[in-house]
């Protein structure tokens, strides 16, 4: 799937928009996210219901990008790993030692990319979870314990520090419909059609009973 080049520019695209970019280079709008567990599926029409027990349907088209959530541990990663984190800041420091000061950041969600997936959603941008949260995706550089830098450009100011100790290390991967399923956890961007109904443009889907923790 990833070795022709028009379809990995799609999902490369698609990743993009739907799980962050930096702000200065953003034009399209994030879809909206939403979060549930699959109640009802056919090759057409997704039901989920919300955390607050809202049910909302999702259309799906060909172009929908499905991607998988397993398990993966904090020794999966080396130095230039790529991977993407749910973060925010705290009013301390981060302990790797620099030339200059960096805030510290709690990790909501942390995740190792597949290779098919590296250098995709590059940078850090604003997220939807409580004030100050952000979403950066880069390589691991600097390591202190379960802190860790990601390093999404050349400069000390392009790196975010996050702190692992309090959430699960998970792998993401290109995943296909078949994990779209009843029972199944999953974090969706979507847009409204002209029907006002929405449109599913992506799919992230736990397995084995991972739930998305974004």
């Amino acid at each position: 799937m990833v070795r022709a080049p028009c379809t990995f520019v799609m999902i490369a695209c698609v990743f993009i928009l739907a799980l962050g970019m930096p702000a200065r280079a953003q034009k399209t709008p994030e879809p909206d996210h939403i979060r549930g567990q699959i109640t009802k599926a056919d090759a057409s029409l997704v039901e989920l219901k919300t955390g607050d027990g809202t049910t909302v349907r999702l259309r799906l088209t060909d172009k929908v990008s499905v991607f998988s959530l397993s398990n993966a541990t904090f020794t999966d990663l080396t130095h230039g790993t790529y991977v993407g984190s749910v973060a925010k800041r705290l009013d301390q420091y981060s302990p790797i030692v620099r030339d200059s000061m960096s805030w510290l950041h709690r990790s909501f969600e942390f995740r190792i990319l597949d290779d098919p997936l590296r250098g995709l959603a590059l940078g850090v941008t604003p997220w939807d979870l409580p004030p100050g949260t952000v979403m950066s995706h880069g390589w691991v550089d600097d390591m202190e314990d379960r802190v860790l830098s990601i390093k999404y450009g050349p400069t000390e100011e392009e790196e975010t520090d996050v702190d692992t100790r309090y959430v699960p290390i998970l792998k993401m991967s290109i995943g296909d419909k078949s994990l779209i399923k009843p029972g199944a956890h999953v974090f969706a961007g979507a847009r409204k059609g002209a029907d006002a109904t929405y449109v599913a443009v992506f799919m992230l889907i736990g397995k084995d009973g991972i739930i998305p923790p974004e």
